[in-house]
């Protein structure tokens, strides 16, 4: 039986308007009245996510890909910060390769480029959900941004020479959508010179950073372990690259229709994209076999 299902946001919990359907929500809340509990393990921190259930289905969370996580009322369960050697290299590496980037910290998420921040998401939402034109995608994020709780500012340099700052995790974008021209490169020269980081992604044009110990599937596990639930007993769904690890590590790993098939080749269920609600159909799903589970037992 599951006793637990964690799941990705963007381009899984979320639709091609950046919302969660009443149809995904009344399956959280379904599964939640049948014993199992329902965790949101996302790239976004607690208070770009939170405002998107605040007051419709109460969760914990993994945020920031394991960096930090909240149990239901939001204490913070535990933290994991990309250590102070490492994101002085890594943002040498950044400047070196010219890319836009952003800053998530203990004390909020920065930026210093407005004009980039929407660009950049706009074409997230686009590669994301591909029947949406960069036009409406760029209109929707300018209205989404007004909601965000990003701080924009010149420069990082007060953000890296003030030790009180824990970076949680450093999110670059390439505006052109092309990987191999500056993401590949930069992702490789990482992955050969900083030793005690990962790199994954959330979409085409972006490459997220974090400390090795803050992976979805890390953060999933030893939640799960705090609350008795076995690996057998977990489920998780995603739609791309930051969602491997807990799609490898769950008893029952999900791939979205809409998932990059790196997420395919690995997950052992499979459910609709998430424009038509594949979150709440494979909720349905694992209702329905822990009632069967349950008579036979």
């Amino acid at each position: 039986m599951i006793k637990l299902i964690a799941s990705d946001m963007d381009g899984t919990l979320l639709n091609d308007k950046m919302k969660v359907s009443e149809r995904n929500i009344q399956a959280i809340k379904d599964a939640q009245a049948n014993g199992i509990e329902f965790l949101i393990a996302t790239g976004r921190g607690l208070s770009e996510a939170r405002p998107f259930l605040d007051g419709r289905v109460n969760t914990g969370y993994i945020t920031l890909n394991g960096a930090e996580v909240f149990d239901e009322e939001q204490n913070l369960a535990s933290s994991n910060p990309i250590s102070r050697e490492s994101e002085h290299k890594l943002v040498d590496l950044l400047h070196k390769y010219n890319v836009y980037f952003e800053v998530v910290t203990d004390k909020g998420i920065f930026s210093d480029n407005k004009e980039l921040r929407v660009s950049s998401l706009a074409q997230l939402l686009v590669s994301l959900n591909p029947g949406t034109t960069y036009e409406q995608a760029y209109n929707d994020t300018l209205e989404r941004i007004k909601m965000t709780p990003m701080k924009f500012v010149d420069n990082y340099d007060h953000i890296f020479s003030d030790e009180s700052y824990h970076i949680m995790k450093l999110l670059a974008f390439d505006s052109k959508n092309d990987r191999e021209v500056k993401l590949h490169p930069l992702t490789n020269e990482i992955n050969q010179s900083i030793k005690n980081v990962v790199v994954t992604s959330s979409s085409p044009n972006n490459i997220e950073v974090n400390s090795v110990d803050a992976q979805k599937g890390i953060a999933l596990m030893k939640y799960a372990k705090l609350r008795g639930i076995k690996q057998s007993e977990i489920m998780a769904i995603g739609d791309n690259l930051n969602d491997e690890s807990m799609i490898r590590e769950a008893g029952i790993g999900v791939a979205m229709d809409n998932a990059v098939s790196a997420i395919k080749e690995i997950a052992d269920e499979f459910t609709d994209n998430n424009v038509n609600d594949g979150v709440a159909q494979i909720i349905q799903k694992v209702i329905k076999q822990n009632e069967t589970a349950g008579q036979m037992g």
